[in-house]
């Protein structure tokens, strides 16, 4: 097929331009579960309850927003993502109001964890998944500008919880928001179309497969038994789950970690500082997502894996050393990059391993393995953390899980080059 026509967008090119920016506005609402840090403490103080009561509410978010994106792939995959999405922004936004009615420890597990991560779970699969259909020339760019949206939205949007919150107090804010999460959605939802089938943009011809054994995959790609029932799925979210622990933990535990480590830094306080290298890690992970989102579509998924996983490892075992705010960090920046890396390089690498056809159930699978890591991750930091030497052996720890990651990796990659199954990246 010839091209040397003037590049002018067709309408299919310029619409999915267009679901690009629906679907970067939505996820820039739905990653909102880390706006519920600011709320932790006045609502531990408004009703009595301990900060761990709380913040269980959150892990019940994780769990529930991934069992939930498995089943809202397949209804995506079926009926397609707009009325999944539009559900989900109503679950979402609901849930948050309620959680600002919640009286009982129960009722905020109900409201706040069940409901609102089902919503979640409803709106961030579909969203990611079908702009990867629309983009198949740059799944990873693609990827990495949505992932983007997902982690300033929650760095835009907390100071503005923070100022609702104290301002009309914590119910009436988490009611402002939860109007606000569901109006946000259902206006990017509306804009969100399916690509069509084996959708190709202008210009863009797939690479030549006919030589490799990609022919053992089938023409409309795995549904979710057939991933099941190939060795690579076990492998690929056993990487997901060791690549997710080392970022989780951090994510988790990184303000304490910095009071604990380098304490006040001149005339900050330790809790500022706290504060600040949060700041500095949530925009490290926006940039790294940006960039290996470019990177990926150069070097190709393996490459970008591993030298995450490479420098995980080493910023790992670096961080057990940094005890000064420089060197301190300098570490949270490359780990913030790097975990912002991860979740970019998943969503494209399943749809080149299993297919895009049934990309909506398949990632939601797959994302079990970040959910994995992240009960994983926590809990090193609380279990071996100490007096004597605080995080030193939880940083060990993780580590020697990601380097386990790397070894698999490094496998799995050298087995792909060798039957030929995945693309060759760009020059």
């Amino acid at each position: 097929m010839s091209s040397t026509t003037t590049a002018v967008a067709s309408p299919k090119e310029a619409n999915r331009y267009g679901v690009l920016a629906a679907a970067f506005v939505v996820m820039f609402f739905v990653a909102s579960i880390a706006l519920f840090s600011v709320f932790l403490t006045p609502l531990s103080e408004q009703h009595g309850w301990s900060t761990a009561e709380v913040s269980l509410s959150y892990s019940i978010f994780q769990t529930v927003m991934a069992v939930t994106g498995i089943f809202s792939g397949r209804i995506c995959d079926k009926f397609g993502p707009r009325k999944v999405m539009l559900i989900g922004g109503f679950v979402f936004g609901l849930g948050w109001f309620l959680t600002g009615m919640a009286g009982s420890v129960p009722m905020l597990y109900l409201f706040h964890g069940l409901i609102a991560g089902m919503g979640n779970g409803l709106v961030y699969n579909p969203a990611l998944t079908t702009a990867q259909r629309w983009f198949p020339d740059i799944r990873g760019k693609a990827s990495g500008i949505l992932l983007a949206a997902a982690a300033i939205g929650p760095a835009t949007l907390s100071p503005i919880a923070s100022l609702l919150s104290s301002t009309f107090g914590v119910s009436t804010a988490l009611k402002i928001l939860g109007v606000t999460f569901w109006a946000a959605i259902t206006l990017g939802a509306l804009f969100v179309s399916p690509a069509p089938a084996n959708y190709q943009p202008n210009g863009w011809n797939p690479p030549d497969e006919s030589k490799s054994d990609k022919a053992r995959v089938p023409v409309d790609g795995f549904d979710w038994k057939g991933m099941l029932s190939t060795p690579r799925f076990y492998v690929l979210l056993l990487i997901y789950a060791a690549a997710a622990t080392a970022g989780t933990m951090l994510v988790g535990a990184l303000s304490s970690i910095a009071q604990e480590q380098v304490g006040a830094v001149g005339a900050m306080s330790a809790a500022a500082f706290g504060a600040m290298v949060v700041s500095i890690n949530t925009l490290s992970n926006f940039v790294g997502r940006l960039a290996f989102g470019a990177f990926y579509d150069r070097f190709g998924a393996f490459r970008c894996l591993s030298v995450m996983l490479v420098v995980t490892a080493a910023a790992m075992v670096a961080m057990s050393f940094a005890t000064t705010a420089p060197f301190f960090i300098g570490c949270v920046i490359v780990l913030g990059c790097a975990f912002g890396a991860l979740l970019v390089i998943y969503p494209p690498l399943t749809g080149e391993t299993f297919g895009a056809t049934h990309l909506g159930i398949n990632y939601g699978i797959m994302f079990l393995g970040y959910a994995l890591g992240a009960w994983i991750g926590p809990r090193i930091a609380t279990s071996l953390h100490s007096e004597a030497f605080g995080y030193r052996y939880a940083f060990y720890a993780a580590a020697a899980i990601t380097v386990i990651g790397l070894v698999v990796t490094l496998l799995l990659a050298a087995k792909v080059r060798r039957a030929g199954t995945m693309r060759a990246p760009r020059r």
